[in-house]
C-alpha cells in the first residue's frame, strides 16, 4: 500500500478521527513544502496547519482561522478549492471525509494547466478586445443547418447574435445580396473568398461590411465580417476629390473624359446618339478683373446650378477649367434634342445673376458636335465641339454652333497657317514693305504707310490677304509686330542716316497688341534703341481695337504713345459704329478715309458728299485728313478740291521693299 501511494503523482494526506495525520506521501510532503522530521512523528493536523501557518503560507494567523482550518468542528462548506503557495506552485485540493470522522486530502499540481488556461482566457480577451477595437464579429457557419455561431460582439455590430444565416442575407442590401451568394461559391469552390456589401442595421441605417471566410471542411465556413463605412466614407470622399471641381461640385476633366467615353460605348450598343456641349462663358474675365475673383468665383457657381438644371439623370455636367463647361447629353435619338437644349441654356444664361443688390449678366458661346453624325472617336468629338465653339465666339458669341466638316478644313488651314507663320516669324521671313503718303497739296512725300509682307520660301511674297487672320491671335500677333516694329525703326533710322526725309512712318497696331497694357512702353522701348525720334512714327488702329473691354486698354495706350510724341491715326475711318464718340474719346491725331468711299468717289455723290463731311469734321477738330485707295487722277483732283490733306494708292506707287524706298525718296516728286 505504502508503494502505491509513493508512486502517485498527487499529494495524499489521510487525518484519522482523532485529528491526526495516519499517512502522508512523499508527494505531499513535496507539494506542501512540509518537514520530513514533522511528518515522521505521525504530528497532529492541527500542528501541520500551525506549522504552515507559521512558514507564512496562509497569511497572519487568527483564532478565526484557526477554528475555520482545525478539522474538528470545520465550519466551512468548500471542501474542493484551488490554493495558490508562496512559491507560486497552484494546487487544486480535494477532501474527502471518512465515515469514521477522519478525512482524506488529495494536492494536484494544477501550475502547467492554470497558466494554460490563464493563457488561453487572456488570448481570448485579447481577441474579444482585438474584435471590438478593429469592428470585427468572428463567425462560424454551419453549411447543413444554416445555423451561424457567431461571437459576442456581433449583436453590437450587427445587431444579430448567433442563428440562422438568413438572419444576416435579410438585411443585406437587395442589390448586394448577389453578392454573398457569389462569395459563399467562391469560398467552396477556392478555399477562401472576400467580399463588401452594404448592410441595413437595425437602427435604419445603412453600414458597410466586409467579409472574409475560409472553408473548414465540407461542413464549415470560418469567416470575419468587419464594419468599413469609415474606409468606404474615405474612399468616396477621395474619389470626390479626384474626380470633382472642388468650386463648382460638377464633374471634373478626368471624370469627364471617363464619362464621355462610356456614353459613346453605350449609344454604339443601343443605336442611340449622343450630344457634347463645349461651353464658355463669354467676356468672363471682365468680372474677375473689375469685381474680383470672389464674384467670378460666384458667378461661376450660379451657372454651375444653372447647368445642371438642363441635365437629365443619364446626362453629364463638368467644368473643364476656368470658365470653361462641357455637357454630355445621353440617349438622344435626334440632332435636333441637343440643338435645342443648346438653345435653352443659351437662353437661360442670357438671366441676370443678383449679387449684393446688383445685376450681373453674361452669355455663354456653345459648341455642339453629335455621335454619331459628326465622329465617333471621343477625342475626335472634343475637337468637334471645339471647333463649333471657336466659330460660336467668332460669330459674335452668345449662341449655339453645330459643328460642320467645312468649320474642320477652316480651322485645320488655320492650325497649318499658324504653324508655318511661327516658323516664318522664327526665320524672320516678316518684312515691311512701304507705301507712299503724298500730299495733295505740294505733290511730296509726307510719309509712308508699313506693310506685312511674306517672304514665303515656296509661296513667294504673300499679303495679309493670306496671313492676316493670325493677327488675332494673341501670341503671333504681339511677335510679327514687334519684329515689323524693329524692322521699321531700324530702316527710318538708316534713312535719317542717309539724309532722307521720310516724314512720319506709320505701323497697324492689332486688336491683339492694343489689348496688351505693355505695348506703348515697348513701342517706345525700340523707338529709343533704334535713335528714332517719335516725331517720325505713326500708329494705325482701327475702331474695333476701342469695342469691348479694350477701351480701357486701348485709351492708356494711345494717351502714353500721343504724350510721347508719336502720332495716333484712325484708319478705315468711317465704316464702324461710334466713329465720332472714338474722334472725342482718343487722342487721334490722323484720319484715313476708308478706300471704298474713295473708289465711287467720282461716280457716287453719296460717297462724295460723306468724304466732305469727314474732312470738314477733322479740320474742325485741327486733324489731318489722307484717303486711301486713290487710283486715278480725278479721284486725286476731286479730294483735292474737298481739302483732304495727303493719299496714298497705287496713283503714286505700289508698296516697296526698303531697298526701294530711298532711290523713291530721291527721285520724287512725281506728277499728279
Amino acid at each position: 500500500m505504502n508503494a502505491v501511494l509513493e508512486h502517485v503523482d498527487q499529494g495524499i494526506l489521510m487525518v484519522d478521527a482523532n485529528g491526526y495525520v495516519a499517512v502522508c506521501n512523499q508527494r505531499a510532503i513535496d507539494l506542501l513544502g512540509l518537514p520530513s522530521d514533522l511528518m515522521r512523528s505521525n504530528p497532529s493536523f492541527e500542528a501541520v496547519k500551525r506549522w504552515q501557518m507559521e512558514q507564512g503560507e496562509f497569511g497572519a494567523v487568527t483564532e478565526q482561522l484557526l477554528r475555520a482550518i482545525k478539522y474538528e468542528g470545520i465550519n466551512v462548506e468548500i471542501l474542493d478549492y484551488e490554493r495558490l503557495r508562496p512559491d507560486g506552485t497552484v494546487l487544486e485540493v480535494r477532501t474527502n471525509r471518512l465515515p469514521n470522522g477522519g478525512m482524506v486530502r488529495t494536492f494536484t499540481d494544477i501550475t502547467v494547466r492554470k497558466a494554460a488556461e490563464n493563457a488561453i482566457r487572456v488570448s481570448e480577451e485579447r481577441l474579444r478586445l482585438a474584435l471590438q477595437a478593429s469592428r470585427m464579429a468572428a463567425w462560424e457557419l454551419d453549411l447543413e443547418t444554416e445555423w451561424v455561431n457567431r461571437s459576442e460582439n456581433s449583436m453590437a455590430l450587427m445587431g444579430i447574435s448567433s442563428g440562422p444565416s438568413s438572419d444576416f442575407v435579410d438585411r443585406v442590401h437587395a442589390e448586394d445580396r448577389e453578392r454573398v451568394t457569389n462569395f459563399r461559391r467562391t469560398v467552396m469552390l477556392e478555399g477562401s473568398g472576400t467580399a463588401e456589401v452594404r448592410y441595413l442595421l437595425p437602427t435604419g441605417a445603412q453600414t458597410w461590411l466586409a467579409l472574409r471566410a475560409e472553408r473548414k471542411d465540407e461542413k464549415r465556413l470560418i469567416g470575419l465580417s468587419f464594419d468599413i463605412a469609415d474606409r468606404k466614407a474615405a474612399e468616396s470622399a477621395i474619389w470626390q476629390t479626384a474626380n470633382h471641381d472642388p468650386l463648382t461640385g460638377l464633374a471634373n476633366r478626368a471624370l469627364f473624359q471617363v464619362r464621355l467615353t462610356e456614353a459613346l460605348e453605350n449609344a454604339e450598343t443601343s443605336g442611340s446618339g449622343v450630344g457634347l456641349l463645349l461651353l464658355d462663358l463669354d467676356d468672363f474675365k471682365d468680372v474677375n478683373d473689375t469685381l474680383g475673383h470672389a464674384v467670378g468665383d460666384l458667378l461661376l457657381q450660379e451657372a454651375a446650378l444653372r447647368l445642371r438644371s438642363f441635365a437629365m439623370e443619364a446626362d453629364t455636367v463638368a467644368r473643364l477649367g476656368g470658365d470653361e463647361f462641357a455637357i454630355i447629353v445621353a440617349n438622344i435619338s435626334a440632332t435636333g434634342e441637343a440643338i435645342a437644349r443648346a438653345s435653352e441654356i443659351v437662353e437661360a444664361l442670357h438671366a441676370p445673376f443678383q449679387h449684393e443688390g446688383r445685376a450681373l449678366s453674361t452669355t455663354v458661346s456653345i459648341g455642339l458636335a453629335i455621335f454619331p453624325e459628326h465622329h465617333r472617336d471621343s477625342a475626335e468629338l472634343m475637337k468637334d465641339a471645339d471647333i463649333a465653339l471657336y466659330r460660336a465666339k467668332e460669330q459674335g458669341r452668345s449662341q449655339a454652333v453645330v459643328y460642320t466638316s467645312a468649320a474642320r478644313e477652316t480651322m485645320e488651314h488655320r492650325v497649318t497657317i499658324a504653324r508655318d507663320v511661327r516658323a516664318g516669324i522664327a526665320a524672320r521671313q516678316f518684312v515691311p514693305f512701304y507705301q507712299p503718303k503724298v500730299s495733295l497739296v505740294t505733290g511730296s512725300i509726307v510719309g509712308f504707310e508699313a506693310l506685312a509682307r511674306w517672304k514665303h520660301p515656296s509661296m513667294g511674297l504673300l499679303t495679309p490677304a493670306y496671313f492676316g487672320s493670325m493677327f488675332a491671335e494673341q501670341a503671333i500677333s504681339l511677335a510679327l509686330g514687334e519684329q515689323m516694329i524693329r524692322q521699321v525703326a531700324g530702316d527710318i533710322r538708316s534713312w535719317i542716316d542717309q539724309g532722307l526725309e521720310c516724314g512720319r512712318v506709320a505701323v497697324n497696331l492689332s486688336s491683339a497688341e492694343i489689348s496688351d497694357p505693355h505695348v506703348a512702353s515697348r513701342i517706345l522701348g525700340i523707338l529709343e534703341e533704334a535713335d528714332v525720334p517719335t516725331a517720325h512714327f505713326e500708329v494705325e488702329v482701327t475702331e474695333t481695337a476701342f469695342l469691348g473691354r479694350r477701351t480701357a486698354t486701348a485709351s492708356s495706350i494711345l494717351n502714353e504713345l500721343h504724350e510721347a510724341g508719336v502720332s495716333i491715326a484712325l484708319d478705315d475711318f468711317g465704316t464702324g459704329f461710334a466713329s465720332l464718340l472714338h474722334l472725342k474719346q482718343f487722342p487721334v491725331d490722323h484720319i484715313k478715309i476708308d478706300q471704298s468711299f474713295v473708289r465711287n468717289l467720282i461716280s457716287d455723290d453719296s460717297d462724295a458728299a460723306i468724304v466732305a463731311a469727314i474732312v470738314s469734321l477733322g479740320h474742325a477738330m485741327r486733324m489731318r485728313i489722307t484717303a486711301e485707295g486713290v487710283e486715278t487722277t480725278e479721284q486725286a483732283a476731286r479730294l483735292r478740291e474737298a481739302g483732304c490733306d495727303s493719299a496714298q494708292g497705287y496713283l503714286y506707287a505700289m508698296p516697296l521693299e526698303e531697298a526701294r524706298v530711298p532711290s523713291t525718296i530721291r527721285d520724287w516728286p512725281l506728277p499728279i
